[in-house]
């Protein structure tokens, strides 16, 4: 006679060899995780038409699933045939299924489904068999975009696939950072003749954008300040000083030479011109989105300023830290909270994403493009977060004094005023991080109150 706790035992066995919980093996097989139990626990057999696919996924034969547990049952020989004939079936249906993979995959966009399954068990050599499943492909100007998802006996992978249009640099940017840091999505497979990259989609992250909100998420990023600029400091830090991965990113074209950097101030004061113009005219609207404009026309005024102190300050660095490679590493270059995502469990872990800006370039660029144009401005209760990340940083470089980090960061609060500029002409209204940038202007390098 059957032996139904023998065939439990058998089925908890198998499940666990491989890494399956009750709830996955019975998503697996559209059953509920009670019946799971009660096989396990011999109260119950597995219906007939579930054993094939129970061996599928356990790798075994009907007869090692259930033979041992029985010495004879009349009725159980004569239903031996027609369970093994439907595993044969099952088999068979398995393998066209494959093959209808296999020429599917020929005709569908990016990597096909071996490339995919083979990137993902260089870092996961202990899955079994894998399914791909794959979204509809989302395209924009400079890529096309396609959710992925692996699914193995043992885990379930969520990735995206970018397939550029073009040679972008955020290609570049994430094949460059993936040979030094751990601080951008896990990158399985990048491509640069097909220009793809496979890299994991960070489903279980929330993006830095929802600092300002007043929900759960906000309430975790805002919590969370220390964390990202212990990241920020820290990818800074990777690369401070460090000739190899300098000369192979290359200077700006603006650090190249003062004439180049004279250049681009002037151009940065004429895009300021022009919002004057446009905002004296009456060209600007008062009111943008959520964005309302009330700026006070002395403050206008504050942008020729900063114009000055950089035509005054900025340009000595060009052979004082860009040509000498002094205090100088390689950037994120857009580094807004939208582009930081921050982990939803308790480990906190950070990752940046769109790397199609990063150059070389001062730390305080991509510190200035966080805190004051975003984050918090305002020195009296910036000044905390600043000296954190100062301090992360030097547990890892030497020789930058407090003093020439203070004046990286206010030369950088004069460069990225200039970036709400730009975005204001191109009919970006976010008059917000314009009075951001001017807050932190005022209260940092003019040290007004």
């Amino acid at each position: 006679m059957l032996d139904i706790k023998k065939t439990g035992v058998i089925i908890a066995s198998l499940r666990k060899k491989n890494g399956l919980s009750q709830e996955r093996l019975a998503e697996m097989l559209c059953i509920s995780p009670q019946a799971i139990s009660k096989w396990e626990n011999g109260h119950s057999l597995p219906e007939t038409s579930l054993l094939p696919v129970l061996c599928q996924i356990f790798g075994c034969t009907i007869d090692e699933l259930i033979m041992p547990a029985y010495s004879f049952d009349p009725k159980l020989e004569e239903e031996k045939p027609n369970i093994l004939q439907m595993q044969a079936e099952q088999v068979a249906k398995y393998v066209i299924q494959q093959l209808g993979n296999t020429a599917a995959s020929e005709q569908i966009i990016g990597l096909d489904d071996n490339t995919i399954i083979h990137s993902i068990k260089k870092t996961n050599p202990n899955i079994g068999n894998c399914t791909v499943t794959r979204g509809k492909p989302e395209e924009n100007s400079k890529y096309t975009i396609i959710y992925i998802t692996v699914v193995s006996p043992q885990k379930e992978f969520k990735l995206i696939e970018k397939i550029y249009s073009d040679d972008d640099k955020e290609l570049y940017g994430y094949s460059f950072f993936s040979q030094y840091t751990s601080t951008i999505p896990l990158t399985y497979h990048i491509d640069p003749q097909k220009r793809i990259i496979l890299m994991e989609d960070l489903t279980d992250y929330i993006q830095g954008f929802h600092f300002d909100e007043a929900n759960e998420y906000g309430n975790k990023i805002r919590e969370n300040y220390y964390a990202l600029l212990k990241e920020t400091a820290k990818l800074h830090a990777t690369f401070w000083e460090n000739r190899n991965a300098l000369e192979k990113v290359g200077l700006h074209y603006r650090h190249e030479t003062k004439e180049n950097l004279l250049a681009h101030i002037n151009g940065m004061e004429a895009d300021y011109l022009k919002y004057r113009k446009d905002e004296e005219c009456g060209k600007i609207p008062k009111v943008w989105d959520v964005h309302k404009n009330n700026i006070a026309a002395e403050k206008l005024n504050l942008f020729q300023d900063a114009i000055k102190l950089l035509k005054q300050e900025y340009l000595t660095y060009v052979d004082t830290r860009f040509h000498s490679e002094k205090n100088i590493t390689i950037i994120h270059g857009d580094m807004h909270p939208g582009n930081i995502f921050l982990s939803k469990s308790n480990n906190n872990e950070v990752k940046f994403i769109d790397l199609e800006a990063v150059r070389v370039g001062l730390c305080t660029e991509d510190l200035a493009m966080l805190l004051a144009l975003h984050i918090e401005p305002d020195k009296k209760y910036a000044k905390q977060l600043i000296d954190y990340y100062y301090n992360c940083l030097c547990e890892n470089i030497k020789e930058y004094p407090y003093e020439t980090f203070i004046k990286d960061y206010k030369i950088s609060i004069m460069e990225n005023m200039f970036f709400a500029i730009r975005l204001l002409n191109s009919g970006i209204y976010d008059f917000t991080m314009r009075d951001k940038a001017i807050k932190s202007f005022e209260t940092f390098v003019l040290d007004k109150e």
